[in-house]
């Protein structure tokens, strides 16, 4: 039977179901707050971090464009909305109050709140892509080791965007793979290594030229598998490099997460239906993929239609776009795939055997 992979792109980006990102999850925010006394200072800025975190939380999950309908965080009960606040790096005087916070939102009621605002929310995560960052000033090129661009990368919260990036060991098996000029050059052969040795299918290397006082460029070239792009930034403030550099990082994660919500972002709850063909060579397999389906975000519902030694049929419940939900069912390791005489199939990615139709 020929099938036709439409959702190939997708699956390339998805395809890691061992993930654990969380895009309603903001980590590493510091709050410094002086006041009357400790209790004061700490009530405060534990109300300020929180306000924060929840900025952050409702721009990460909403497209740049549609930033303007967001509600004003003001007239919002956020305590309602935590589901964990965790504190670190704690430290008090008479009338200060510092502290590093990690606030985890209750995923429903903020994504419900934010779609009765009318934006579409973006709650599944790409595929980690991997972040090498190549640093140029006076001293040449350095691409591992310890250095103030990668230091940049390492302080910021990587892990729970849309567009979630890995930063490599930096190692010696690295350094022997690829050097500072391969990596800058795009050498395809040696990415490809660096992305075998790390599970991941795009690179992305963010190259920063200091080479003059008070001036940063820098540079983000995305090696994907199925295309390459490019994102420019230019600084000229008079800062010090490593202050145009948080910038640069906040920036350059923005336009990255930016690319990925256009694609993923759903605007409401409405329930679609697919029926689906779910193929497996036996029963540990049924129940793997069982398990894969239900796990996936934008599935609301699985139903089982009917169910023989090596095949079911499922009626899928799903939130977005048919595309979306072959991206998100991606993500959790299955394939799905449009067949030439009409239905669809969903099998796992170990088991895939899917013909290109050309």
């Amino acid at each position: 039977m020929k099938l036709k992979r439409i959702f190939f792109a997708f699956c390339l980006l998805f395809a890691n179901p061992a993930w654990a990102g969380n895009v309603f999850q903001v980590d590493r925010i510091k709050v410094d707050v002086s006041a009357a006394s400790t209790t004061l200072a700490r009530a405060t800025a534990l109300q300020r971090g929180q306000a924060e975190a929840l900025s952050k939380a409702m721009q990460r999950l909403v497209k740049q464009e549609e930033w303007e309908r967001l509600p004003d965080i003001r007239t919002l009960d956020i305590e309602n909305l935590v589901e964990v606040l965790r504190i670190s790096d704690e430290k008090t005087g008479p009338t200060r109050y510092l502290a590093t916070l990690s606030v985890e939102f209750k995923r429903g009621p903020l994504r419900d709140l934010l779609r009765s605002y009318g934006v579409a929310v973006t709650e599944v995560q790409n595929k980690p892509a991997l972040l090498l960052p190549v640093l140029e000033d006076l001293q040449g090129l350095q691409a591992w080791g310890e250095h103030w661009w990668q230091q940049g990368w390492q302080n910021f919260d990587i892990d729970n965007n849309p567009a979630p990036l890995m930063l490599p060991m930096g190692d010696i098996e690295d350094s022997m793979i690829a050097n500072a000029e391969d990596i800058l050059i795009g050498d395809p052969i040696k990415l490809q290594t660096l992305n075998d040795r790390y599970g991941t299918q795009t690179v992305i290397v963010a190259h920063a030229l200091a080479d003059v006082e008070g001036q940063l460029g820098v540079t983000a070239y995305i090696f994907g598998a199925e295309s390459s792009d490019v994102i420019v930034r230019t600084y000229r403030t008079g800062q010090p490099h490593e202050d145009m550099g948080r910038v640069a990082v906040d920036e350059i994660s923005a336009a990255l997460a930016e690319r990925w919500k256009q694609v993923a972002a759903v605007a409401s709850d409405e329930r679609q239906m697919l029926r689906v063909r779910a193929a497996y060579p036996g029963l540990k397999d049924w129940t793997r993929l069982l398990s894969r389906l239900n796990e996936a975000k934008l599935v609301r519902d699985v139903t089982i239609v009917e169910l023989a030694k090596n095949y079911a049929y499922v009626d899928i419940a799903y939130i977005g776009s048919v595309s979306q939900l072959g991206g998100n069912l991606g993500q959790r390791g299955l394939v799905l795939a449009e067949q030439e005489t009409g239905g669809w199939t969903v099998t796992t990615e170990e088991n895939a055997v899917v013909q290109v139709v050309q």
